[in-house]
């Protein structure tokens, strides 16, 4: 089951909707099976070390994240039918392309989720 949650932006009072995925199906489809990305700027794929654009029809910002919610790796406007991944990621977060800039993400960034 999915359930929207609120991303604290790291330095600011903002937030930003985020989907969680928790069948396989959503997992698999992450952003590409998100037609609701008016209401959520991004999904969170739990347990997750490297994802796929495949079917995706406009880049998205890659954002993945240690089991103790630091960023390690942040792949801005990847396109689609591309693919990244990160050994030392455990949960990985599909924002809107352009957001992880906005949101000032890079390595070593504390985000709070754990994987």
């Amino acid at each position: 089951m999915s359930q929207t949650i609120d991303l604290k932006v790291p330095g600011t009072r903002n937030r930003v909707p985020v989907r969680t995925t928790g069948q396989w199906r959503s997992r698999f489809l992450g952003l590409a099976g998100a037609p609701e990305l008016k209401k959520s700027c991004g999904v969170w794929v739990k347990r997750c070390r490297s994802i796929n654009t495949f079917g995706f029809a406009q880049p998205v910002d890659v954002v993945f994240l240690s089991a103790d919610g630091v960023v390690t790796k942040v792949v801005s406007g990847m396109k689609p039918w591309r693919m990244s991944s990160c050994p030392d990621a455990r949960t990985v977060l599909e924002l809107r392309a352009g957001l992880a800039s906005r949101m000032n993400l890079v390595p070593g960034v504390e985000m709070g989720l754990l994987a």
